[in-house]
């Protein structure tokens, strides 16, 4: 359903102008080309339909395979493989969809950067074009480098896999070129870009400095990483829009499809008092499932059809500075923020608030351990279901966030049928 989902926006938006293979995403070439402007916005705005709708691909599997979602009946088997850490078989459709719509969202970002420069678009709408690719290609490399351990960084039948430190190089890269381009884009050109090319609700800068933040954090670059997560403002959003006839996909899988819900065992751990809990599902009816220790409560966030989905959360940028200040020894301006994030008991924006009593710098935040540790719980709770657990465990260790029942998704089998670079085929 994800692939004919993919080829079909793919070929609304672009009139054909590509032809996209969704057996093997990765496959098609970086030369391919439009020539008038109106081809190149409808490559532009297919290009963020397609990672917009593939969100579930990127959320699915770090939530069942760390401590947030559960399966209910009706879910397919390899949801509960992942789930259960069960035998796993690499041509299990949640083993492609990642890939596939990462890649399928490269490849139109790649046809949109050879093509920009040909159309005869005024140079600060060509800036603003290409930055807005540059930043997509950047976020689907980064939402698979939390996923597989290895990669290719360009598209082709016979890719190079990278390892995850030149992944991150290339989406730092990415980020930071169109970071430098947008910020020059002349605001007399914004706003016929934005009207013709962005998604409502679509903030490109304070994205791409979101992006920049949460990845400069994974690649271990922790000054970068604050000085990131400081330019983005914190009293609006920037969401993926999902008006009719389209729909939210975590609405899709969790109440038309009836596959996933949140555990109960997740919201139990919370602290007492905690407002995210409710937030996030819906606690006030019994829970669900057998056996107990799988129980589930359905969702409340994006339980509505057309709820928006937030790129990133205001609070992950508080906590990303929690961290690394941690990380460089400043453990003052790290318990600060932590404690932002758990007092905070209103927002100007729909976002998850804690309302919790601040805790004792002196006593009980005066250790990098006591601070990892509560900035591991407060990611659990401020973070669920935005695609980063997973790596958080990696970051951060099991003991401070949960055992994941697979250390890395396998290599996707179509991939290993269709480049001969591909690792760990079998």
């Amino acid at each position: 359903m994800r692939s004919r989902t993919i080829a079909l926006i793919f070929a609304l938006t672009t009139g054909g102008a590509c032809d996209l293979d969704l057996q093997n995403p990765n496959a098609p070439t970086e030369g391919e080309t439009v020539t008038t402007v109106d081809g190149l916005i409808a490559i532009a705005v297919g290009m963020q339909q397609i990672y917009a709708q593939g969100i579930e691909d990127f959320i699915l599997v770090p939530a069942l395979v760390t401590d947030e979602w559960g399966t209910q009946t009706r879910a397919l088997v390899s949801y509960r493989s992942l789930l259960n850490g069960d035998s796993f078989d690499p041509s299990y459709g949640v083993v492609s969809a990642p890939w596939s719509t990462a890649y399928a969202t490269i490849k139109a970002a790649n046809t949109v950067l050879a093509s920009a420069p040909n159309v005869g678009l005024a140079p600060g709408y060509e800036q603003g074009v290409t930055s807005l690719a540059r930043l997509f290609k950047a976020m689907a490399l980064g939402t698979i480098v939390m996923q597989y351990e290895r990669m290719p960084v360009t598209v082709g039948p016979a890719a190079a896999f990278q390892d995850r430190a030149v992944v991150l190089d290339t989406v730092l890269a990415l980020l930071e070129t169109a970071r430098a381009d947008f910020a020059s884009v002349p605001s007399t050109e914004l706003a016929a870009f934005r009207s013709r090319v962005l998604g409502t609700g679509f903030n490109v800068l304070r994205t791409t400095d979101a992006m920049r933040a949460r990845y400069y954090l994974v690649d271990g670059q922790y000054q970068p990483a604050i000085d990131a997560a400081g330019s983005v403002k914190l009293d609006t959003l920037s969401s993926f829009s999902y008006p009719s006839p389209t729909a939210n996909p975590i609405y899709g899988l969790a109440f038309g499809l009836v596959y996933t819900a949140g555990l109960k065992s997740w919201a139990d751990a919370a602290e007492a008092g905690d407002l995210r809990i409710a937030y996030w599902l819906n606690t006030a009816s019994a829970p669900t499932g057998n056996p107990p220790d799988t129980l589930l409560y359905a969702l409340r966030k994006y339980s509505g059809l057309n709820d928006p989905f937030p790129v990133y959360l205001p609070d992950e940028m508080r906590l990303i500075k929690a961290e690394a200040f941690t990380q460089l020894g400043m453990l003052d301006s790290a318990a600060f923020y932590v404690n932002a994030v758990r007092t905070q008991a209103s927002s100007p924006v729909d976002e998850p608030v804690a309302n919790l009593p601040a805790l004792d710098p002196a006593t009980q935040l005066d250790t990098p351990a006591k601070l990892l540790a509560e900035i591991a719980r407060q990611r659990r709770y401020e973070l669920f279901m935005q695609g980063l657990r997973w790596e958080d465990t990696r970051r951060l260790g099991t003991a401070l966030t949960t055992t994941p029942t697979f250390t890395w998704l396998p290599t996707p089998i179509q991939e290993c049928r269709g480049n001969p670079n591909a690792p760990n085929c079998t």
